[in-house]
């Protein structure tokens, strides 16, 4: 007889799997016991300690038995918990002893849409159920949400037939949908950034550059948008696109018909629905997640008392409820009887102390926070707490004219006449760049700028900065120059952008027309002038982890060389709990000091 334990280590709850795992308590031919752990790695360990997240959730499941008997159990284990893009690691262990019970895990609610006993079945047009959207599955219950709904229940196969071949003709459709309304088109929805629908899976390593692990997330069971860049033989005309794989069953047989006839892929608007997520510190992290329930339960540890009952930030409500305010819901609301008084210069003090309350302290912490909607800072918390700002990213002129007199008039004056001679329809670019649609203050306007100096062509400023995040990304150059990004001290000190822009200038006109190794060069060289910032911080501060927040952390080459160049002398964090610049603001906005207007 054996004991065996198998283990799933995820960054946050996985409802899904607490599920499983109170079923399994229900498996007859062996006595199961289950548990749910968490396992908390503090930031003055060992350096290999600093590298794992800040809490790892452990779900697990013990049995004993003879060989044969545990071997049918691991097949079905591991074909019952599906990927999560929250699992980060998976194991099977033999174990001198039991750690779990007998008792249920306390599970919030688990449905999936499908799962890999009824998705073969409603999403397979071979199939008799196929286009069955109520077809009930006993283990994922996956027609109760659209039985919810009677618009989308009463769809008939003929009736999605129907509306694949509108599609194919041209037309845009607005749907109801599960989870919420539903535009779907074969052309671009609106103006920004594009979210593309797969249609055929099998196709996705020829339309966009896409790793393993990448598809893992995709095909997770929480079905994530990921920001991806097209390859060349795709000939999509934008540099990047949010896509994601079917969320419901109504997409699952919409994408099942549109994929017969031949279409890989359909432009698509899912509002709120599907969060973008970024991969960050070995994590996937949504950008903007619709909702977030925090407490005792979901934390392992008591949350902090909150200063507010309720707040207000940007699109997201915050309030507390509970014995002494333990429980915080967050999420997407156009509730106006909330207050609403949060400025939003406070979005990086919100974002700590949203990230204090999930850590359980406010005090020693390091926030870099890099938003491509609202001012980005660094900022530092002292052994009491106090937030101070030491650095944030500088205000660029409107007016590209202004650009230019501030380039002329600084000491990089000889350099840039250089450029205005030898490249003049960059001049004139620049002298015409509008920057009035561009969040102030931030990255995404900063690579606007550097996008039309090393020569980058796009319609709109949105499309210049994914144009720029894009060249970074396919980057395979080894080595890169280095962008100076001197600070510049005052109140809160910032750095010099006319240097910045000046030292990228003087390498163009060295010669280096390389515009992938130019982007990635600003990214690094901001990395590395980032580190070498905090590492002075840490001399006065005493910094005991470094986390990160911010939308633009979407842009994975900022995340992997501030991680590269940070992680090897400070603990590094990200709100695991929450998300990077949404719910997290609202949540520490119950806890920032303002009066009420």
């Amino acid at each position: 007889m054996k004991l065996l334990r198998f283990e799933f280590d995820c960054s946050k709850q996985v409802p899904w799997y607490g599920y499983l795992c109170n079923q399994y308590l229900n498996y007859q031919k062996l006595n199961l016991t289950i548990g749910l752990l968490a396992i908390r790695h503090q930031a003055d360990s060992h350096l290999e300690q600093q590298k794992k997240p800040v809490i790892t959730w452990r779900y697990l499941l013990e049995a004993e038995g003879e060989q044969a008997q545990l071997e049918q159990l691991a097949e079905q284990i591991a074909a019952d918990f599906l990927i999560s893009v929250n699992l980060l690691d998976s194991r099977i262990l033999l174990a001198t002893e039991r750690l779990g019970d007998n008792k249920p895990i306390d599970v919030t609610a688990a449905q999936l849409p499908f799962c890999q006993h009824c998705q073969p079945r409603l999403g397979d047009n071979q199939h008799t159920d196929f286009a069955n959207l109520t077809l009930t599955c006993e283990h994922c219950h996956g027609e109760q949400a659209t039985k919810s709904l009677a618009k989308v229940a009463g769809l008939q196969r003929q009736d999605i037939q129907q509306l694949a071949m509108r599609l194919l003709e041209g037309e845009t459709l607005f749907l109801d949908d599960v989870n919420g309304k539903l535009v779907v088109s074969r052309q671009a929805i609106g103006s920004g950034r594009q979210q593309l629908l797969v249609c055929n899976p099998n196709t996705l390593n020829s339309l966009f550059q896409v790793s393993d692990n990448e598809v893992l997330a995709l095909s997770s069971i929480e079905k994530p948008l990921l920001l991806l860049r097209p390859t060349a033989a795709a000939k999509l005309p934008a540099p990047l696109y949010e896509v994601g794989f079917a969320a419901s069953r109504l997409q699952l047989v919409l994408t099942e018909f549109l994929r017969v006839k031949g279409v890989d892929a359909i432009y698509c608007h899912r509002e709120n629905q599907q969060a973008l997520y970024a991969h960050m510190l070995g994590m996937d992290i949504p950008v903007r997640t619709p909702m977030v329930i925090l407490n005792q339960a979901k934390l392992g540890q008591p949350l902090p008392e909150t200063l507010h009952d309720s707040a207000r930030f940007g699109q997201y409500v915050a309030k507390a409820s509970g014995k002494r305010q333990q429980q915080l819901t967050v999420s997407l609301s156009d509730d106006d009887s909330i207050w609403d008084s949060t400025e939003a210069s406070n979005a990086a003090q919100c974002a700590l102390l949203g990230i204090a309350a999930e850590d359980g302290s406010s005090n020693n912490l390091g926030l870099l926070y890099f938003s491509d909607e609202y001012c980005s800072q660094l900022l530092t918390s002292d052994d009491k707490g106090n937030v101070s700002c030491f650095m944030q990213i500088p205000e660029l002129p409107v007016h590209g004219r202004e650009i230019v007199a501030a380039l002329e008039a600084s000491p990089q004056q000889g350099v840039f006449a250089k450029f205005a001679e030898q490249y003049p329809e960059l001049y004139q670019r620049l002298m015409q760049l509008d920057l009035s649609d561009c969040p102030k203050q931030s990255l995404k306007t900063l690579w606007v700028v550097a996008a039309v100096i090393i020569g980058i062509q796009a319609d709109s400023n949105a499309q210049l900065a994914d144009a720029f995040v894009a060249a970074a990304m396919s980057n395979t150059s080894a080595n890169a120059p280095r962008i100076d990004y001197p600070l510049v001290s005052g109140d809160s000190a910032s750095f010099n952008w006319c240097k910045t822009f000046g030292t990228l200038i003087s390498f163009r006109l060295a010669g280096d027309e390389d515009a992938a190794k130019l982007a990635f060069a600003m990214n690094d060289s901001l990395a590395d002038f980032i580190a070498n910032w905090i590492e002075r911080l840490d001399l006065n501060t005493a910094i005991r982890r470094v986390y990160l927040a911010g939308s633009s952390f979407a842009n994975p080459v900022l995340g992997r060389r501030i991680a590269l160049r940070l992680g090897k002398n400070f603990a590094l964090g990200v709100s695991q709990m929450q998300d990077l610049d949404g719910a997290l603001l609202a949540a520490g906005a119950l806890y920032l000091r303002q009066r009420r207007r």
